[in-house]
């Protein structure tokens, strides 16, 4: 049996069998892109987000540097103790005295305008007792005091050589002495301290006419000191 094909069958076949080839091409590719598309499709849009998403730019800032100063400790202070200053010696304005006389009476004249002069005789028992009436005088005068032994040729001496009309110094006795150093009332014996204390004052006052002998007579000062310190052996009145 001989078959035979219109020409129109063939074409829509052909049509058909094209149109069948086109599909499969067409899903193979689809399908194809798809796949690409699922995989790719995250990386891009990480790469797009990586490159969309804005980065703030790290700044490094230097930190400035302060010039410091150098640390500066401070100096100590040493406390240096000041030389202490050395007093001044009070300027005494005593009274004139004669630089020949022994220096204990012109340490007691320079500080009293007079002065009670008592003579012993360390060996003599009875002297003590005419010293101490002597002393009690001169503190009730408010007179200065010296009590000089006899025997001390470095005070004793001086005073002999000085005496007034010459002699020896009286043994007990009581020379009162007023500034700058002359002989005013001269007591031999041994004088009670009311006999001495009027002595010194009537002294004080330059009244010498007094019963008991003395001399007045004054020796010219060869020249004045200031007043030497007065020797531990000498008693002054208090």
């Amino acid at each position: 049996m001989n078959l035979t094909v219109s020409p129109q069958i063939k074409i829509l076949a052909l049509v058909g069998l094209l149109a069948v080839l086109g599909l499969g091409a067409s899903m193979f590719v689809l399908g194809g892109h798809a796949s690409k598309t699922a995989t790719t499709a995250p990386a891009t849009t990480a790469a797009v987000q990586q490159h969309t998403t804005p980065t703030k730019p790290v700044t490094t800032t230097t930190p400035t540097k302060h010039a410091t100063k150098p640390a500066v400790t401070p100096a100590r202070h040493r406390h240096v103790a000041k030389p202490k200053a050395k007093p001044k010696p009070t300027s005494f304005h005593g009274n004139k005295v004669y630089a020949q006389l022994p220096l204990p009476l012109q340490w007691q004249l320079a500080h009293h305008k007079v002065v009670v002069v008592s003579l012993y005789n360390p060996r003599a028992n009875v002297d003590a007792i005419s010293v101490a009436e002597a002393h009690a005088g001169a503190v009730d005068a408010g007179a200065g005091f010296l009590l000089v032994d006899v025997l001390d040729n470095k005070v004793a001496g001086i005073l002999t050589a000085l005496l007034p009309g010459g002699g020896l110094l009286p043994d007990p006795g009581v020379l009162v002495y007023k500034a700058p150093g002359n002989v005013v009332i001269r007591l031999d014996g041994f004088n009670d301290r009311e006999t001495v204390a009027q002595a010194a004052t009537n002294a004080m006052a330059g009244e010498i006419d007094m019963t008991p002998s003395t001399d007045a007579t004054a020796t010219t000062p060869a020249a004045t000191v200031a007043p030497a310190p007065a020797p531990a052996t000498t008693t002054t009145s208090s």
